[in-house]
């Protein structure tokens, strides 16, 4: 005597579970997808924060040597004659920059900083060019006691993107000043 199973009733679900982990399975693979792409948009976005950030290092030491450079008695022929050239030591022109927005700037002088490693092709320990400065006379400040100067400044960080430029409105006093007595 064999037995035979009894038929499938109609009301019983067959396959179902099949289904749902199928379904399952695609969901996860989609999050994952989504994680792992939201990851490498936020390594993109950190990367270009710290290159941000090395630019505007950059830019600011150039802006301090040429605020202690200035204050080392370098003005003595304030008034200059207009800058179009690039410069090989700092000058202080009686021009603006011709285009700011060209880089890099044709006529400014290229701040090294020591341990300022420079290379072309960039990369995270160093920088893509040298700071670049132009140091522009204004003229004497309201009360007549010391001169005003511009100083415009340009700081590269790994790449050729990622740019700072810093402008800074720099007064040197002359020592005397009217107290009004």
């Amino acid at each position: 005597m064999s037995r035979r199973a009894p038929p499938p009733s109609p009301d019983r679900p067959r396959g179902f579970t099949l289904i749902a982990a199928l379904m399952m399975l695609i969901v996860i693979t989609i999050i994952g997808l989504a994680m792992m792409r939201s990851v490498g948009l936020q390594g993109r976005m950190a990367g270009n924060m710290r290159e941000k950030g090395r630019a505007f290092e950059a830019a600011q030491a150039a802006l301090q040597y040429a605020e202690w450079w200035l204050a080392q008695g370098n003005n003595a022929n304030a008034v200059a004659a207009s800058c179009s050239g690039a410069q090989s030591t700092p000058q202080i022109c009686g021009n603006a920059l011709s285009n700011p927005s060209a880089l890099p700037w044709a006529s400014s002088y290229a701040y090294s900083p020591p341990y300022m490693n420079i290379a072309a092709n960039g990369g995270s320990q160093t920088f893509y060019q040298a700071p670049q400065l132009y140091i522009q006379y204004l003229g004497l400040n309201a009360g007549g006691n010391g001169v005003l100067y511009q100083l415009t400044t340009l700081g590269y960080g790994g790449n050729a993107n990622s740019v700072v430029v810093l402008q800074s409105t720099y007064t040197l006093y002359s020592g005397v000043s009217n107290l009004g007595k």
